[in-house]
């Protein structure tokens, strides 16, 4: 189907038009389910013919990834995809001849596949048959609503093994967003969440009957981070009580805030900052591990709060730590700046941060690779197993480029979260002698 002469197209036509392709849409989704599933049941019998056994939790991981890196997906979006379409093909086949019919959307999908768990075998296809009838003509939220009455009310003992299933997956996540802000989001039980709603929503509101101008969201996100960072003297001015974290700049400085009140633990952030900048010289951003450039403003505030300052150095003309050799133990300064430097696992699609990540070695140190920049990667544990077990192989052409073939031989090359100045950058005119600037007005990163 192509959309020619597209501004011809009348109120029917382009109605038509645009009901197929959603049909389109529908049965692409389809078919990428019975491609994914396939992928799955050749890395199992890949697996089973290479040592014997069938390895289903290694074999379903490893397909995910190479699913990730060709559709460009997170891993565990991957994994989600993979797991929908063995039930699409298998269980709920009648689900994906729906799908591929253009009768609702994989959205649609997705939620017979959720009222379906713990429904008891002898009874799904019944089941499964009254949803998808419920389904048409539905959008996704009015369908989700009706499809639950459906089970709850045919299957209230379900109910409760459901609320444990979900229970199990409670979790605390952290996205980053533009401009400074981050969204931190935490998945619990229903009663817990409106709880604490309903406190910072009550303690906003007395702050607003005592006068603060603010309004009643951002007085629930202010009160939120200052009880988590361990703190209520005040929430006037919008500010935050105490601040807590590791502040590393590309100058050599390792700040940690201070904890006023020892309320909970401190823990570790890492900034990058230029003496100059930190010093009130000049206000070029500085970078926040693991999310990006903030304000000279809010760097310089982290280190102000510092408990300490640990120093680093760094090659003035690339802003590089320097090799350590043959040593297999990475030091601390060049730990903190692999932290800064990668930003994440350097798998593919792989968001985990490196607070939660395995030091590497790209060419193994007991095959003779040092231990420096140019063969070190920070690998979460998943992505660590697949590359020392040999199904997925990873090189560093270039110093923080690493390049993965996977499985299947696929190449993909993943860059450093900071951009890092060549090797043997000339120094910027400005920095010579007389100048009045030293190192730190090369390049910081």
């Amino acid at each position: 189907m192509a959309l020619q002469n597209l501004e011809a197209f009348d109120e029917q036509t382009v109605g038509d038009a645009l009901a197929r392709v959603a049909h389109l849409m529908s049965w692409a989704q389809a078919q990428q389910a019975r491609l994914v599933n396939r992928v799955e049941e050749l890395f199992t019998d890949r697996f089973f013919n290479a040592s014997g056994r069938v390895e289903p939790g290694m074999a379903f991981s490893v397909a995910a990834s190479e699913c990730a890196t060709i559709l460009n997906v997170p891993q565990v979006t991957a994994q989600r995809m993979m797991f929908e379409a063995g039930s699409l093909c298998s269980t709920h086949t009648a689900t994906l001849a729906g799908l591929e019919e253009g009768r609702f959307s994989y959205a649609h999908a997705q939620v017979v596949l959720d009222q379906c768990q713990n429904v008891p075998s002898a009874a799904l296809p019944e089941f499964e048959s009254e949803l998808l009838e419920a389904a048409e003509g539905q959008t996704r939220a009015q369908f989700s609503a009706k499809a639950r009455r459906l089970r709850e009310k045919q299957y209230p003992d379900a109910i409760a093994k459901r609320h444990l299933t979900a229970f199990e997956q409670r979790k605390v996540t952290l996205d980053r967003e533009e401009d400074g802000m981050s969204c931190l989001s935490a998945h619990l039980r229903a009663e817990e969440a409106q709880q604490i709603y309903a406190t910072l929503t009550t303690a906003a509101r007395g702050e607003q009957s005592d006068g603060d101008t603010r309004t009643a969201d951002q007085l629930r996100a202010d009160i939120l981070a200052q009880l988590l960072m361990g703190g209520l003297s005040s929430t006037r001015g919008g500010g935050v009580g105490s601040h807590r974290g590791t502040a590393t700049g590309a100058d050599g400085i390792d700040c940690r805030d201070g904890d006023e009140t020892g309320a909970v633990p401190r823990a570790e952030i890492m900034v990058l900052i230029n003496a100059e900048t930190l010093f009130g010289a000049d206000d070029r951003p500085a970078e926040l591990h693991g999310y990006g450039p903030i304000s000279a403003e809010a760097a310089r505030r982290l280190a102000r709060n510092a408990a300490g300052w640990t120093g680093l150095a760094q090659d003035p003309r690339t802003g590089e730590i320097l090799g350590v050799g043959r040593r297999r133990k990475v030091p601390a300064g060049l730990r903190r700046w692999l932290r800064a430097r990668d930003g994440t696992c350097r798998f593919p699609g792989c968001r985990v941060t490196t607070a939660n990540a395995d030091i590497d070695h790209t060419t193994d140190w007991a095959k003779g690779g040092p231990t420096d920049h140019g063969n070190l990667e920070h690998l979460c544990r998943r992505h660590h197993r697949f590359k020392t077990l040999g199904y997925w192989k990873a090189c560093q052409p270039t110093p923080g480029v690493i390049q993965w073939t996977s499985p299947t031989g696929r190449a993909y090359r993943t860059d450093p979260f900071l951009e890092l100045g060549p090797p043997n950058v000339a120094p910027h005119p400005a920095s010579g002698p007389g100048s009045g600037k030293g190192p730190e007005a090369a390049p910081p990163f």
